[in-house]
């Protein structure tokens, strides 16, 4: 008779995070992966793996990637991870495998800039191993976005000039992380 009861509460969670689940799409294109585990009562919790704290936070690894790509010089797609190129500000607009889809402005201190939709290519050990931007002009672009993120690239969703302001704050305190960071956002 008590297990009716469990049963109702089992079910009422389980659709509610499946509702959690499915409103936390973006835009409907390449969504997030959701990964719910449903283990039995009582549940022990795994111990969370050790994080290295000699490694840098998984941003910093984008920032400096899309920074030596987007500054540095013209077709180089191999980003350099060891050092600072500048700041940047970027939002993801989907991925396939180990592409990723982004968008980014960097800026380097001497104030030159770059605003550009990115492919960026994850390694099988999820480190960044290449990042490359459209030709100039913007002639390869079916080529390397799908179409719907193509779409997207033609609708401008970045907004250029609240990331331009915030690598301004960025600048003047450096402790301030890049907005998809302090907004929550995952990054693959």
């Amino acid at each position: 008779m008590q297990k009716q009861p469990v049963k109702i509460i089992f079910f009422m969670l389980l659709l509610w995070v499946v509702t959690l689940a499915c409103n936390t799409v973006n835009n409907g294109i390449f969504p997030t992966p959701t990964y719910i585990s449903i283990a039995p009562l009582p549940v022990t919790a795994q111990p969370s793996p050790t994080i290295d704290p000699s490694l840098p936070p998984r941003w910093i690894e984008y920032e400096r990637a899309l920074s030596s790509v987007l500054l540095g010089p013209i077709g180089n797609t191999v980003p350099d991870l060891e050092s600072d190129h500048g700041l940047c500000e970027w939002i993801f607009m989907g991925g396939k495998g180990e592409q990723i889809y982004a968008w980014a402005e960097c800026e380097n201190d001497e104030g030159t800039a770059t605003s550009a939709p990115v492919v960026i290519f994850l390694g099988e050990d999820g480190h960044i191993k290449a990042v490359v931007m459209p030709d100039e002009g913007w002639g390869n672009i079916e080529e390397l976005f799908p179409a719907p993120v193509v779409e997207m690239i033609y609708s401008n969703p970045f907004n250029a000039k609240a990331a331009m302001e915030h690598i301004r704050l960025r600048r003047a305190d450096p402790s301030i992380p890049p907005i998809i960071v302090l907004e929550g956002g995952t990054l693959p």
